[in-house]
């Protein structure tokens, strides 16, 4: 929020030329991404790293299978092997060409590549609209790759080896696309407002090794759409968002059904991000939005006024709440009984809230794009990868792989190994390193029974282990927070039944919202904000049904 209110402070400074965005102009956008999002499949990978609970995505550069695919650091700075996820949640390691930290990429090979693969295109950036696929911090078996729309925030300057997206990206060396699906940067460490991304040709100049597997740069034929401003150098340090996003959202906003069937949720005596958006669903005043979000004591922000608002009940399934105001012929959500194809453009309206006693809203709207649905119960590629674990941590010293520490009530503790002991072997393969332990419990499954040689005082020992499951903790919200947090997540995530996954860039109080097609039908209700690019929302169908359940609950007020 503080981001929020420094962005209107600096606009107000130094304002920004506005652009006209037009229907014609979004629907060239979704044209392009229904296509890109067609060959998604055929030319991204989800990637992974042993130990690592992090999946990114990589892009095919060619038809031997090499990727061009976001450095993910080791969890101890060991050579662990990177994995590509199959849709079932199995793993293929790859092979390692080089790595370059610094700019946040690797080159990887799949040794087997399938048949079908489409290796990307790569390009100059001509236009100043582009597209990034996203993914969970933390992917489901199955999960496809989403697309988001972004905007360079201004012209690049002449022999720029950079440009600065509008939108902040927590992962780096992410694809960055061009509207016809050609590879044209990666993106580099995020920053406060925006993040800077690697035009490819000078990615290829600093990564010879890239060289010779991807194909020379092409120009691709483009929609012709708005372009950002040419700006003095002085004006882009000042500059904090792309006109391009701002006249973009305007539009979105302008095909929302009129009046907004919309109001806004807060928390009575907190702070003005203790709220949450609601749908009107009844005209008489009756409002869905999300449960877990709200206290005891609500208000309600309505047409310019405050009422005090009572909550009704409560659905646990859904985590959705049925709230009621004293108030006639408000405009009841129309409900759409389709759902979009992958790469459909959608948005929600936004209430961004200043902090004021009138909890004054101003409505905007966010855009992303259709991705799939998830079904429910579906576990993550973690939950089903049997990466194992013998249960304990270990150091890496002049005399070898020793045993620093184990957990407690695990097979390895109940063993009688004991801290300080040298792994020699485990099944009789030499334990040198710990890059050699970690790759023989990628090719290990729980369960299954291991010989340990150790060495114990200089004496050999030789102890039989169950390998048992990782306890690989995600981060609570599933974001880095090193480069400061770009959104803030939901606290209930899950569980929900089967849910629309899609790229609308939401905060936790931007929940209980309706998510609407290009023609303005309601496609769905969003009940959880995941990450920067992935949101889910609930369909009609179980939105309907939670009502049903809430109405028969519902006291009278």
């Amino acid at each position: 929020m503080k981001a929020l209110l420094l962005t209107l402070a600096l606009a107000a400074l130094f304002p920004v030329q506005s652009i006209a965005w037009t229907g014609k102009d979004e629907a060239a956008i979704e044209r392009s991404t229904l296509a890109i999002a067609n060959r998604l499949s055929r030319q991204t990978a989800i990637i992974g790293r042993t130990g690592v609970l992090d999946t990114r995505v990589a892009v095919f550069i060619n038809q031997d299978g090499h990727l061009l695919a976001p450095f993910i650091p080791s969890i101890d700075g060991e050579d662990a092997p990177y994995l590509l996820y199959q849709p079932d949640g199995s793993r293929v390691q790859l092979t390692t060409v080089v790595e370059k930290p610094k700019r946040f990429v690797a080159l990887l090979k799949l040794e087997n590549p399938p048949s079908d693969l489409e290796p990307v295109r790569v390009a100059k950036i001509i236009d100043h609209t582009v597209v990034l696929p996203t993914l969970a911090p933390i992917a489901s078996v199955g999960e496809r790759v989403g697309l988001s729309v972004d905007h360079l925030e201004f012209s690049p300057m002449e022999n720029a080896k950079a440009v600065r997206l509008d939108a902040t990206f927590s992962q780096t060396g992410t694809p960055v696309f061009d509207l016809s699906g050609a590879l044209v940067a990666t993106t580099l460490a995020p920053r406060e407002s925006n993040t800077a991304a690697l035009m490819i040709s000078y990615l290829i100049a600093e990564l010879p090794e890239l060289a010779g597997h991807i194909a020379d740069e092409t120009i691709s034929e483009l929609p012709e759409l708005p372009q950002a401003f040419e700006l003095t150098l002085e004006e882009t340090k000042e500059n904090t968002t792309s006109p391009l996003t701002d006249d973009r959202q305007r539009f979105l906003q302008s095909t929302h059904p009129s009046p907004l069937p919309c109001v806004l949720v807060s928390n009575v005596d907190s702070q003005a991000t203790h709220s949450a958006i609601g749908t009107i669903v009844r005209s008489d005043g009756l409002i869905l939005t999300k449960a877990s979000e709200l206290g005891s004591n609500l208000r309600v922000r309505y047409g310019g006024r405050n009422y005090p608002a009572v909550l009704l009940s409560t659905d646990e399934k859904t985590d959705l709440a049925l709230v009621g105001i004293d108030e006639t012929n408000m405009p009841a959500v129309r409900w759409s009984t389709g759902l979009p194809k992958a790469g459909a453009t959608l948005a929600s309206p936004i209430l961004l809230q200043e902090s004021t006693d009138e909890m004054v809203s101003e409505p905007a709207s966010y855009v992303g794009t259709f991705s799939y649905v998830s079904k429910e119960g579906t576990p993550t590629v973690h939950d089903t990868s049997q990466v194992t674990s013998l249960g304990l941590t270990t150091e890496q010293l002049d005399s070898g792989v020793t045993i620093a520490a184990i957990k407690a009530d695990t097979p390895a503790y109940e063993s009688g190994l004991s801290p300080g002991d040298i792994i020699a072997s485990i099944n009789d393969t030499i334990i040198a390193s710990r890059s050699d332990l970690t790759a023989l419990l990628n090719r290990s499954e729980v369960g299954q029974k291991v010989t340990l040689k150790v060495k114990r005082a200089d004496e050999p020992q030789e102890f039989i282990v169950e390998l048992i499951s990782p306890n690989l903790i995600p981060p609570t919200t599933g974001i880095k927070v090193e480069t400061g947090i770009p959104m803030i997540p939901s606290v209930r995530r899950a569980p929900f039944p089967d849910v629309i996954v899609h790229t609308v860039p939401l905060n936790a109080w931007d929940c209980g919202s309706p998510l609407f097609d290009l023609q303005g039908r309601a496609i769905g209700l969003n009940i959880a904000a995941l990450s920067p690019a992935r949101t889910i929302a609930l369909q009609p169908a179980e939105v309907r049904a939670a009502l049903g359940r809430l109405l028969t609950k519902t006291r009278a007020f």
